[in-house]
């Protein structure tokens, strides 16, 4: 899978950990997405039922396999984060945003909350 992600200044932490998530996000590598969200961690993908507790974390990857993962922005700030792109596929687009809630600030802190905006693209 392709990755393209901004450059940053390399001052805040957590742009690394939301690249990472995002990029284990469009990989469906819910191995990786478990190990970074708290056991009480919610995630709401806009128009379906939020899911929380035991996350099924299959229903909220990407719905094809990823080529190119490209992540136009990521924002932290205290426990606050977001992030935004495309993940495409052949013919296949999906453009996204993402915006979270870290349990604490920590550097460590795990998700604590997602809130994902999926649009399918042409």
């Amino acid at each position: 899978m392709k990755i393209t992600a901004p450059n940053d200044c390399g001052n805040a932490p957590r742009i690394g950990i939301v690249t990472d998530f995002i990029t284990w996000w469009a990989g469906g590598d819910t191995e990786h997405l478990g190990e970074w969200l708290t056991d009480e961690a919610s995630w709401t993908i806009a128009g379906q039922k939020p899911a929380e507790g035991a996350l099924d974390l299959e229903s909220v990857v990407p719905p094809f396999t990823v080529a190119h993962v490209d992540i136009r922005s990521v924002i932290t700030h205290g426990r606050l984060a977001s992030c935004d792109g495309t993940v495409t596929a052949g013919d296949a687009r999906l453009d996204f945003s993402h915006a979270f809630r870290f349990a604490s600030t920590a550097k460590t802190a795990k998700i604590a909350e997602v809130r994902s905006y999926l649009v399918p693209g042409v």
